[in-house]
C-alpha cells in the first residue's frame, strides 16, 4: 500500500470500528432499537469496504449498496480468497438499509436479526482487517 493511502484508509477503518462498536454496545445494553443497530452495522460494513478501496488508491463510489462496493473491491484488489466470502454478509446487510432508514411497511426488526447483522458486520471487519492491517503496520 502506498503511503499516501494509509491515512485515508485508517480514517475509514476508525469510522467503521466506531459504528460497529456502537451497534455492539447497544445490543448489550438495550432490548430495543434493533433497526438502528442494523443500520449501524450496514454503515460499518460500508466503511470497511470503502477502506479496502481507498487502500488500493480507488476512490470509493458514492453508494450505500454493499454488493456494488464488494464487487468493486473484487475488481480493484488482487485476488484474496476470504474477500469472496463476503457476498452473503453484504446481501444480508443490504436488505436492511433503505427499508429501515425511511418509512416503509417493513416488519419490525427482532433481536435475532440485530444479532445476525452484528455478526455479518464482524465478518466483514475480520476479512478487511486480515487484508489491511498487515499492510498498515509495515
Amino acid at each position: 500500500m502506498k503511503n499516501e493511502y494509509r491515512t485515508i484508509t485508517r480514517e475509514w477503518l476508525a469510522k467503521a470500528e466506531s459504528d460497529l462498536a456502537y451497534a455492539q454496545a447497544s445490543y448489550r445494553e438495550f432490548d430495543d432499537f434493533h433497526s438502528q443497530m442494523c443500520i449501524l452495522c450496514h454503515d460499518a460494513a460500508e466503511k470497511f469496504l470503502k477502506a479496502l478501496l481507498a487502500s488500493s488508491g480507488t476512490r470509493p463510489e458514492r453508494t450505500h449498496d454493499l454488493v456494488t462496493l464488494h464487487n468493486e473491491c473484487l475488481s480493484a484488489l488482487e485476488p484474496h480468497g476470504a474477500l469472496n466470502e463476503l457476498d452473503v454478509p453484504c446481501r444480508l446487510l443490504n436488505r436492511y438499509y433503505v427499508p429501515l432508514k425511511y418509512p416503509s411497511h417493513y416488519p419490525a426488526i427482532t433481536k435475532v436479526q440485530a444479532s445476525q447483522a452484528i455478526e455479518a458486520a464482524e465478518r466483514i471487519r475480520a476479512v478487511v482487517n486480515a487484508i489491511l492491517l498487515p499492510e498498515l503496520d509495515t
